[in-house]
């Protein structure tokens, strides 16, 4: 499964779970864009995806993290987790020696 195809499916459970439909998402992108989005044809920008989650109430990183969690079949959520922690204090350190 690529990345893209996992991000769609992950869009498209959190909206269900949210009983929201592709049109409800209209103020913000139109019914069609939702659907290839949903399918895996369309990869939405960082600002897209950040206003698609908002609507659904829930943050855009959590979206990419459960689209991660099934595109690598490798890692569970807490490795995953662990992996971003990691990250995030290196590029923290790197910033702050700027």
């Amino acid at each position: 499964m690529e990345l893209q195809e996992a991000l769609g499916e992950v869009f498209a459970q959190a909206r269900k779970s949210v009983k929201l439909t592709q049109e409800d998402f209209e103020t913000v992108s139109p019914r069609t864009y939702i659907s290839h989005l949903e399918r895996g044809l369309s990869s939405p920008t960082i600002d897209k995806l950040d206003q698609l989650a908002g609507l659904m109430g829930v943050h855009a990183v959590s979206l990419l993290f459960q689209a991660y969690l099934k595109y690598d079949k490798s890692l569970d959520a807490l490795q995953l987790m662990a992996k971003i922690l990691e990250d995030s204090k290196t590029l923290s350190e790197s910033q702050n020696k700027v």
